[in-house]
């Protein structure tokens, strides 16, 4: 019936709200079938469900994208002399002041 229809859409709504609200809210986002498949063979396993392994793996990624951006930045330092001059300058004054305040 109408009314039946229109309660059923007034609930759907107030679910939606009621997730947003404690942060259930989610989105859809399209992978090949083999990453799903991976991912589902994966959720067996461990025993984790797939959007669990899919944020592990985002946080791995983001992970290895900041090492890899620290690690080109650290190198790019070390080849500018007067950058890396002043970096052991600071290290030098650093490793003083911590010796002095252990004694």
């Amino acid at each position: 019936s109408d009314q039946s229809d229109r309660w059923e859409q007034r609930r759907r709504r107030q679910i939606c709200r009621h997730m947003h609200i404690l942060g259930g809210v989610s989105t859809t986002i399209r992978v090949s079938d083999d990453t799903r498949d991976r991912l589902s063979r994966l959720a067996v396993s461990t025993g984790r469900p797939m959007t669990q392994l899919a944020e592990e793996a985002v946080d791995a990624l983001e992970r290895r994208v900041f090492g890899q951006e620290f690690t080109r930045r650290y190198e790019e330092l070390r080849g500018d002399p007067e950058a890396w001059a002043e970096i052991e300058a600071e290290r030098a004054i650093e490793e003083g002041s911590n010796s002095d305040s252990s004694r």
